[in-house]
Formats: C-alpha cells, structure tokens, sequence
C-alpha cells in the first residue's frame, strides 16, 4: 500500500515537472525575443562591397541598429552565384544572430547545381521581401533601333544580336532569352561577372543589349552611352516616368516581373518571436520615406511583405524560373 502511494506521488511529481517545463519553454522563448537583440547580428550577403544589392545590405543594417540598439553588420562573402553566402546563412546557428539576404538568383539553384536545396519553411525561415529593381530593356547608343519594334525588325533581319548579362541563370539573363525567344530573334549570350561589367559592356559597344536595373544603366545612360526602351513591368518606373512598359510597346508577358528581388531569411529553427520582431521593424523601415529615397538612387522599389508572403512569392518565382529553364533548354550545370 504504502509502495503504490509513493508510486502515485512520483508519478504526480513528473507530471507536475512536465508541465512547467512545457510552459517553460515557449515563456523562455518569449523573454528571449523580448530581449532581443542583446549582441550585434550578422547579415550575410553573397555579394562582393559595392553595387545595389550591397548598398541595399548597409541601408537596412544601419536602420536596423538604429531602432534596435543592437549593431547589424554586413558580412559579404561572395561567389558561386551568391550560393556560398547563402549557405554559409542557413547553415548559422538559428538564434536570429545570423541572418541571410537572399536574391533572385536563388531560385535558379536547381538550374546550377546538383544536391543545392534552397526552399522556404524546408531550407530556411523567410522574414521579409525587402524590394524589387525594374529591369529596363538597354541598349548601346549607336544600334540602328530607335524604339521596341525597330528593335525586334533589327534582331530577326540581321540575326547577330548580342546580350549581355551578370552571369548565368541571373534573372536578366533568362529575360533576355525568353523576350529574344518569344520574338523569335537568334541572340549570343555573353556572361559577364556582375551587372556592372554586363551595362560597361552595353556602354562600350561590346553587345547590343542587356535587361538591366537603373541604378546600373544610369551612368551609361547618362553619359549618352547607352538608350532605355523598355521597362518589364506592368506599370511605369518611378525611377524613369518617361519609359514605356512592356505592355505599352508588345513585349511578351512572360519577361513581366523577371526582375532583381531582395528577401531577407534566417537558418531553419529560429524562434517565431524572433523572425515576427525582424518583420515588424523591416516593414516599418522599408515604409520610411529617408529608405524609400535611399533606396531609389540604386534602383530599388522598396516592398515589404508578411513571411508567409515571402515564401509565396519565392516558390511561384522558383516555379516560373524552372517552367522558362525548360522552355529555353538552359543547362547551367558545370
């Protein structure tokens, strides 16, 4: 008798513990997300210094330390199509002390390498869209192609139209063959290590096009190097008013949003309270009006976003990127 009471007491006493560790842990959860940030955090970039994706970086780190007293600090570590930067962020311990901004170009992961697995709610935890940069359609000054369709007459009747780009399976690429595809003109793609060297080489004459980002045509556009006929969006740029879209001027719809996108990301496991502390202030920045003028001069239309609908957009991107890839036969894989 007196074993089965001691039994039931023990048995009682675990079940006591249980409880207040399973209360416990979501409470410590919390006060750690209350606490939040208490050291500096890390944003890694797969992007070199220098050029719009990493002066969109700095931008929101110093927002960030601002308002949340902690340093966010930049570290770029570049290469492999942003892939070792990427990495290097989902494989950091899930603290909310790294985190990751990722591009466009990572939903052509499964186009450049084998074993690469880069998902949301599997791969990593979305946090925020950030932006998205306007592709325009640009060309070198002295083409013989005054406007969109002259541009098309041209490329069908001579045949040897180059496009220049950042570097295999970036968005400006796939939208340069899939608007070269859909007006059936032969191009020669010519990669280039970044859009900086892509839009230097459009300004110099070494190709005849390029789909570009303003905030990197610019110099060339304004030193009379280079012309814009396009942009390939559903509405005008804000950046250049004065550009016809796509629409305006019969560009396929399937170039329609192949732009340059910005999303900030954590590793996998990374407290919710944590991630929803990250969102609230990014979407809160992102609304200012000193980031929304910042982020004009680099050619970037702030837009923030829920993680849920980060992860949306991701997929249906990686989902159209992989449709075109096919589409357009692209083999990237070394």
């Amino acid at each position: 008798m007196r074993a089965t009471c001691l039994i039931r007491r023990i048995s009682r006493s675990c079940a006591i513990a249980l409880c207040i560790n399973a209360v416990a842990l979501p409470m410590g959860t919390v006060a750690h997300a209350a606490d939040y940030p208490e050291r500096p955090v890390k944003i890694i970039l797969g992007f070199a210094p220098g050029g719009a994706t990493d002066g969109l970086a700095r931008i929101l780190a110093r927002m960030l330390s601002e308002r949340m007293g902690q340093q966010f600090i930049v570290d770029n570590k570049p290469g492999a199509a942003t892939r070792i930067g990427i990495e290097a962020a989902q494989k950091a311990s899930a603290d909310g002390y790294t985190i990751g901004l990722a591009t466009a170009v990572t939903t052509a992961f499964p186009l450049m390498f084998d074993g690469v697995s880069f998902a949301p709610d599997k791969d990593f935890v979305p946090i925020s869209m950030l932006g998205r940069a306007p592709t325009f359609l640009m060309v070198r000054k002295d083409l013989p192609a005054q406007n969109y369709k002259e541009f098309v007459a041209l490329g069908k009747k001579d045949g040897k139209l180059t496009l220049g780009h950042p570097g295999n399976g970036s968005n400006p690429h796939i939208a340069g063959l899939t608007l070269a595809r859909a007006e059936g003109m032969p191009v020669t793609s010519i990669p280039y290590k970044g859009t900086q060297p892509a839009a230097t080489a459009v300004g110099a004459g070494e190709v005849d096009f390029a789909m570009m980002e303003y905030a990197v045509a610019r110099p060339m556009v304004e030193a009379g190097k280079a012309r814009l006929l396009a942009v390939t969006e559903p509405r005008r740029s804000a950046i250049q008013p004065d550009i016809p879209t796509g629409r305006e001027v019969g560009i396929t719809k399937d170039v329609e949003g192949l732009t340059p996108w910005f999303m900030m990301f954590a590793p996998i496991g990374t407290p919710k309270p944590v991630v929803d502390a990250l969102n609230k202030q990014l979407r809160e920045v992102l609304a200012t009006a000193e980031v929304r003028q910042q982020l004009a001069q680099l050619g970037v239309e702030p837009e923030s976003s829920s993680a849920a609908e980060a992860a949306s957009y991701f997929n249906a991107q990686r989902a159209r990127v992989s449709k075109l890839g096919d589409e357009l036969k692209l083999s990237l894989k070394n």
